[in-house]
């Protein structure tokens, strides 16, 4: 069996069970703390939930993140610098984590 990439929010404070490695690109939403915030990230092997919904390919990942960090920056070469978050870079790495 294998992972999957999938879009999911905290229970209780906690990550759910089912994830292996998570917690990356948060995107705020309309629940109440610690819900409040949709997250990405890989489940254990053979997992079958898919908490929010699966990211199947590394274009939905990429997709999914234009849908709100156009306006994100990240840190440049030069520690002082901030340069445009890459949504391209973001879900390779996220992809990465797919087993």
């Amino acid at each position: 069996m294998a992972n999957m990439i999938i879009k999911y929010d905290l229970i209780a404070r906690a990550t759910p069970s089912y994830i292996e490695n998570g917690g990356y690109y948060p995107k705020p939403n309309d629940s109440d703390p610690p819900s409040n915030f949709d997250l990405i990230g890989a489940t254990v092997d053979g997992a079958t939930e898919t908490g929010l919904g699966e990211l199947d390919s590394q274009g939905a990942v990429e997709a999914y993140l234009d849908t709100y960090t156009q306006d994100w920056t990240q840190p440049g070469e030069d520690p002082n610098t901030e340069i445009p978050f890459n949504q391209s870079e973001a879900a390779s790495f996220i992809w990465s984590l797919k087993t």
